[in-house]
């Protein structure tokens, strides 16, 4: 590959007079500039961000790790992300957890050797500890969506009590009481949350708390589909499921069918995630909406502040969710 060396041999130039042409750091007069630009084009050469990055420590390059890129939810975050991060000339490297700690282990590693300036994070359930020593060490991290327990770092989530008691508030005024949650990992703080915006609600409208309707699962529509089966087994089966994001949704969806059953009329079922495609779903599901894409903007402005003023306070944002009835 050419180097900046036979860019300036080319031209008849100082390497000093190619990087300023190029990083337009200093003034070069028009003639020059034009016999570096001819020589660029020429020998098809590109700048070393590697190296550049070596000599300015930074690289304009913000690592993001979610659970499953799968799930239309996290690309609405993530476009928040990449749109908030494009317009400040910053570039995103993207990664799966599928929520499992060794595999954020592994690439938290792999990011850290991209020398990334910052890193954007939905903890999986599991050990934070080297996560922690990242945030203790200064360095920019947003956790998105999910809060870490015992220490304080900038942070991005929605109000997941809040919007767990709207939308059992709806259930609960069109008469039903007997309401299950299909949920997540029950140790990270979104699924804690939820669980006590349900107890909240039952407690609220004087109904008796049942923990059997609470399920634990892996986000899939796997165990989703497996906890309904076992729910609508119950000699006082759920009138109502809320299932904390699509694919569970789709899950309890195909356990009411199978079993004979019809939603709503047997069963309704609701959702903490939201799509505007779910208005042609039949029949038509009240959600939760948790405003994915400014989430994904906030995490972006967010690290970008830390970037600039990586001793200031550490910020925890909330976003208010609003209920979203459909049928």
């Amino acid at each position: 590959m050419p180097t900046i060396y036979d860019v300036a041999k080319r031209a008849g130039v100082s390497t000093y007079t190619v990087s300023s042409v190029m990083n337009k750091s200093a003034f070069v007069s028009p003639e020059l500039t034009a016999r570096v630009e001819k020589a660029v084009l020429e020998l098809d050469y590109t700048p070393n961000a590697v190296a550049r990055s070596l000599q300015t420590r930074n690289t304009q390059t913000i690592g993001m790790l979610i659970p499953d890129i799968g799930n239309p939810f996290y690309a609405t975050v993530v476009q928040g992300v990449e749109d908030t991060l494009r317009r400040e000339g910053y570039s995103l490297i993207l990664g799966s957890s599928y929520d499992h700690v060794e595999e954020q282990a592994r690439y938290l590693g792999v990011l850290r050797s991209k020398l990334i300036d910052g890193l954007l994070i939905y903890i999986a359930a599991g050990d934070q500890s080297e996560v922690r020593r990242m945030v203790e060490a200064r360095r920019p991290v947003v956790f998105v969506g999910r809060l870490p327990q015992g220490f304080t770092a900038d942070s991005i989530t929605a109000d997941n009590t809040k919007g767990t008691q709207l939308i059992l508030d709806h259930l609960i005024s069109k008469g039903h009481r007997d309401i299950a949650m299909l949920l997540g990992h029950h140790s990270l703080s979104t699924v804690i949350e939820r669980v006590d915006g349900w107890k909240k609600a039952m407690r609220r409208h004087r109904i008796k708390a049942r923990p059997e309707l609470i399920f634990e699962g892996d986000w899939s529509e796997a165990s989703a589909y497996a906890a309904s089966k076992d729910l609508l087994k119950l000699p006082e089966r759920p009138t109502a499921i809320v299932a904390v994001n699509f694919p569970m949704l789709a899950g309890a969806l195909r356990a009411i069918r199978e079993a004979g059953l019809r939603c709503p009329e047997d069963v309704e079922c609701a959702s903490s995630d939201d799509y505007d495609w779910l208005d042609l779903f039949h029949p038509p599901i009240t959600t939760i909406t948790q405003h994915n894409y400014s989430i994904g903007e906030e995490a972006a402005r967010l690290v970008l502040q830390r970037i600039k003023q990586p001793d200031r306070a550490f910020q925890q944002i909330t976003i208010e969710p609003q209920l979203r009835v459909r049928g």
